[in-house]
């Protein structure tokens, strides 16, 4: 089991537990999960813990910052540390190697002490908000905004969740209203939210090897970690088949199982068989 330091975390937690895959998560992914499918995934994983409120099904009230560091931890202890990719040069068209560390890349987008106090950005509080020097106050977006932005106009859906990750101010009751928020503030809200609440969704300059061109792509924890699952998904039938016809196991027993335990027993069983073949020739 995973243990996962979260910023701003939920009130009463700031640490999350997440177990490790099973087959019944892995066949969930197989069967879809449209763009929200990641989250399901945490929701599935996130195990109840003395001391924090980060339980199951809670992984929707997570700031999407946070949500994307435990879908990071989720890719590291599945598979490695070590992001390998490979993207074709626009220029020349041969493929260029992207490689780098996915927790030194967590490390290098985080805000420093310093950085937050030039920007006169404090928190979170208790309740996981964060306040500007005016004394602005906002929370960071979560998983439930992005998911009731879908339904929101693409050249809206900015201000609609500016607006709702601003709260209303400690001296009046009633708030800010949307037209007390001027372009301005906006800006430096969102400024601040980038600031304390980076995802893992960026933008990285790769040169290419052999023209040394240079461009940009996207790095999407969610979309990477999803498309790694997705990949390893014909191995997973082949597993429950290989263990199904060995042990005579249910197919529910196998996917009960965690995905380490498993891979253990099919390697197992390949050794056995190797050695069989090599004693009977």
């Amino acid at each position: 089991m995973l243990q996962v330091r979260l910023e701003p975390g939920l009130p009463g937690g700031r640490w999350a537990c997440i177990r490790g895959l099973r087959g019944h998560d892995e066949q969930a992914l197989a069967r879809g999960g449209g763009g929200m499918a990641a989250v399901e995934l945490l929701d599935r994983l996130l195990v109840e813990t003395p001391g924090t409120s980060v339980g199951p099904g809670r992984a929707w009230e997570l700031a999407v910052s946070d949500r994307d560091r435990l879908l990071a931890a989720v890719y590291a202890s599945t598979f490695t540390d070590q992001i390998e990719s490979e993207v074709p040069c626009e220029q020349c068209g041969e493929g260029s190697d992207v490689s780098f560390s996915l927790a030194a890349f967590v490390a290098s987008i985080d805000a420093s002490e310093d950085s937050l106090r030039e920007a006169g950005v404090v928190g979170p509080d208790p309740d996981g908000a964060y306040s500007l020097a005016d004394g602005t106050r906002f929370r960071l977006p979560t998983s439930v905004d992005q998911r009731a932005l879908l339904g929101e106009a693409l050249d809206r859906r900015r201000l609609t969740l500016l607006r709702a990750c601003i709260l209303a101010d400690q001296d009046h009751a009633e708030g800010r209203t949307a037209s007390d928020m001027s372009g301005e503030l906006l800006d430096r809200v969102e400024a601040a939210m980038e600031l304390v609440g980076p995802t893992l969704d960026q933008h990285l300059s790769v040169d290419c090897h052999e023209c040394g061109a240079r461009r940009d792509i996207r790095f999407d924890i969610q979309h990477f970690l999803l498309r790694a699952l997705e990949h390893e998904h014909r191995y997973l039938v082949r597993e429950v088949h290989y263990l199904a016809c060995s042990y005579g196991w249910s197919r529910a027993e196998i996917l009960d199982l965690s995905r380490d335990e498993r891979r253990a027993y099919v390697e197992l069983v390949a050794a056995e068989r190797a050695a069989r073949q090599s004693r009977s020739l």
